[in-house]
């Protein structure tokens, strides 16, 4: 092999990995912003952004934001109220899986589910899916 096809070998892979490295970015980006503005919305959010994507993409007048105002506080309502709903189901159904599977586990076992369910819990209160634990009762003195 010659120099000039090892100097136009490297070259190639360099361009090759560059290349890799910028779409990664470009994507990565891309993921980071749209997460970050569709992400899962907090409860608060819904009304906002909905009034807000509606009133840019079907370019709204005021007095139909005003009107479309009090649809939109009662259809963000109806929905936290399904998502709330939902949760609980949810968590039954988990709990009610976990009563079942903690029989057939060794004590170890059992405590890597803990921490498991621990870790989870822990992730879906830092995105906003769950409320934060009650803050737990000092007895008194």
């Amino acid at each position: 092999m010659n120099d000039v096809l090892k100097w136009k070998l490297a070259f190639a892979f360099l361009l090759v990995f560059v290349a890799g490295g910028m779409t990664g970015a470009f994507f990565g980006i891309h993921g980071l912003r749209h997460h970050v503005m569709l992400g899962p919305p907090h409860s608060g959010d819904v009304p906002d952004r909905m009034r807000e994507h509606l009133r840019r993409t079907l370019g709204l007048n005021p007095d139909q934001e005003k009107k479309v105002g009090p649809i939109v506080d009662a259809t963000s309502a109806k929905l936290e109220s399904i998502r709330v709903e939902t949760a609980e189901r949810v968590r039954t159904v988990m709990e009610e899986s976990k009563k079942e599977i903690a029989p057939l586990l060794t004590a170890e076992q059992q405590t890597k589910l803990d921490k498991l369910e621990s870790e989870h819990r822990k992730m879906m209160m830092h995105h906003g899916f769950l409320p934060p634990p009650p803050p737990k009762d000092n007895p008194a003195p």
